[in-house]
């Protein structure tokens, strides 16, 4: 069974989903705050909804987004180690 995004915390594996693609990003977290999860590479995601946040895009919480993340199932990951 998968965490919860409330769950997540830095070290954690969360899989980024891009409007358009097949294949998930597998993404190690830096960093959460209490409304945000920030992953290595800068990306910052909504930590209740999971969508990315990037002003620059207009992507903002609550908005429009171009990504989303979700918790990486444990133990399922399907990429190679």
């Amino acid at each position: 069974m998968a965490k919860k995004l409330s769950e997540i915390k830095t070290g954690d594996l969360v899989l980024r989903w891009l409007v358009g693609c097949r294949t998930p990003m597998r993404l190690p977290v830096a960093e959460v705050t209490a409304d945000r999860i920030i992953c290595v590479g800068g990306w910052e995601f909504d930590r209740s909804t999971g969508d990315e946040i990037d002003a620059d895009l207009g992507w903002l919480p609550g908005g429009v987004t171009g990504s989303r993340i979700e918790p990486e199932p444990e133990g399922e990951s399907g990429f190679a180690e």
